[in-house]
């Protein structure tokens, strides 16, 4: 076995001191250093495991190392770098325990770290499990679970047990201990599937995430999304909630239902291509897709427009909103109706602004806008009939 041809090699020399006769061969053996190396099949390597102090029970076939520091190739290059406080190497390799401030460097442009207390690490099955304390550390994102499954040859940490992404806007070193403050994101489900290099990720929910806005204050109340699953890309910074969404922020009294909701973090949007509703206090918005501008702070409807608030509505092939300025802006068959008068306007654009009591104030620069009203009669009894005027008197001579 690789182990027990290692240590029965007559570096044994280089000792710290020489063992007293063994009782059975249960007393272990103190070495100066441990260097462990595997090949694959192909004759390429495939781990290595070095301790600058270790201690072999040849009966037990068990090795006890102190600081072990290893690579794991895939292909012959190494991909993973890895680092403990102790280890503990069973059956000459067949499982190695490692324990305490254990580090997993993924060495890849794309750099991660996996960190964790404990985890058993199965070299021929390319498999560890980690069950105290794993998380996982990208430039923008951390992951975090109760338990987690590292399948080397794929490429994918299955996290289990409440995982919880957390996402910051600002990249940071995953290596380095660093203050990086409040994550902008986080989200919570109850398994998910990641892969460190590539960024996929595949959850299961219920999913429930807590976004602050960039630049919102910080006793604003942050807005909660809610769906069934959610798909994305930790590299490119994208997320999908799919099936029914719901988005509540309570600082702008807004309340969205809609399908398939992405969040495009690098350009701060939100995003969909399915119908939805939108409520923001009187007012009801409606649409066959939307696109939500964090940056301009704009809110954009390409396709079937429907505003409707208290007295009057607004339909249009397309809008757009700005929620800073209150400007208003239609295009393509756009109709309003006003309760008042039963006015109707109608043009191919307009713009406007919503009022100080929420009205709307429209104008149609260099095009014309029909407008139709109805002025109410009068009320109350009709006016009296005018007095007849006498016939004048004949000319008397």
């Amino acid at each position: 076995m690789l182990l027990a041809a290692l240590f029965a090699l007559p570096a044994l020399a280089g000792c710290q001191r020489r063992p007293p006769p063994p009782e059975e061969g249960s007393t272990p053996f103190v070495f100066r250093s441990l260097n462990l190396r595997q090949q694959d099949r192909q004759g390429q390597p495939a781990w290595e495991l070095t301790s600058p102090e270790a201690r072999y029970d040849l009966r037990r076939r068990v090795a006890q190392a102190q600081q072990p520091q290893g690579v794991i190739y895939q292909k012959g290059k190494a991909t993973y770098r890895l680092s403990a406080e102790s280890g503990t190497v069973i059956n000459d390799g067949e499982v190695i325990l490692l324990e305490g401030a254990i580090r997993v460097e993924q060495l890849h442009p794309q750099p991660v770290l996996i960190r964790a207390s404990r985890l058993r690490w199965f070299p021929s099955r390319q498999v560890m499990e980690i069950d105290r304390h794993p998380e996982a550390f990208d430039p923008q994102t951390r992951i975090v679970a109760l338990r987690a499954r590292f399948l080397l040859g794929r490429d994918q940490l299955e996290l289990r047990g409440n995982p919880q992404l957390q996402r910051w806007s600002q990249r940071f070193d995953p290596f380095a201990s660093v203050a990086r403050g409040r994550p902008e994101l986080v989200v919570t489900v109850s398994r998910a599937d990641w892969d460190p290099g590539a960024g996929w990720l595949d959850a299961r929910g219920p999913v429930r995430a807590v976004r602050r806005p960039s630049g919102a204050p910080a006793d604003r109340p942050p807005q909660t999304l809610t769906a069934p699953l959610l798909e994305g890309n930790t590299v490119k910074q994208e997320f999908t909630l799919k099936g029914p969404v719901r988005l509540l922020d309570p600082g702008e009294g807004i309340r969205f239902d809609g399908t398939d909701l992405r969040l495009l973090a690098k350009e701060e949007r939100l995003r969909s291509d399915k119908p939805f509703v939108a409520r923001r206090g009187p007012a009801l918005v409606q649409g066959q897709s939307l696109v939500v501008d964090g940056r301009q702070r704009t809110i954009e409807i390409p396709m079937g427009c429907w505003l409707e608030q208290p007295g009057e509505s607004l339909q249009a092939s397309r809008c757009r909103w700005s929620w800073t300025t209150q400007e208003i802006m239609a295009e393509g068959s756009v109709v309003v109706e006003r309760r008042a008068n039963r006015q109707t306007l109608r043009g191919e654009r307009l713009e406007g602004r919503l009022g100080p009591q929420g009205q709307l104030q429209l104008s149609s620069p260099g095009g014309r806008v029909l407008s139709r009203f109805e002025v109410p009669r009068r009320q109350g009894r009709p006016p009296a009939p005018a007095p007849a005027r006498r016939a004048p008197e004949p000319i008397r001579l």
